[in-house]
């Protein structure tokens, strides 16, 4: 008998104490950034959520509580991690500071507060 993707919420809470962002903190000159060989400018910058639980939710604040985006795990079972090109909802560039995140989701028993910063 086959069985489709299955997600276990038990295992999803207690995994939720291995959810992070990489690179935590990112630096905006970093080696590992891509470089944009076809244009002036940058390349896509990027940071990584990993080990979200599928169908999470992961909003963006400011430290003052501002809400700077949301993205969602789409129900990958393959891959826990979710990229944010690090632009706003408005798709401006942000700034250099500590950003708050918070991860939910019908898998997880209690929500994920964490934290990362970017540095210029």
């Amino acid at each position: 008998m086959i069985q489709g993707a299955w997600s276990d919420a038990d295992q999803a809470t207690v995994c939720r104490k291995e959810i992070s962002v990489v690179p935590n903190p990112y630096l905006s000159t970093a080696i590992w950034e891509p470089r944009n060989n076809l244009e002036s400018g940058r390349a896509q910058r990027r940071i990584d959520f990993i080990n979200i639980p599928a169908f999470s939710k992961i909003r963006i604040y400011t430290v003052r509580g501002d809400l700077v985006d949301v993205i969602y795990q789409d129900g990958s079972y393959t891959d826990g991690s979710v990229s944010w090109d690090l632009l706003s909802r408005d798709d401006l560039p942000i700034a250099y500071g500590v950003y708050i995140y918070h991860v939910s989701g019908p898998n997880l028993k209690e929500d994920y507060i964490g934290k990362f910063a970017v540095i210029k």
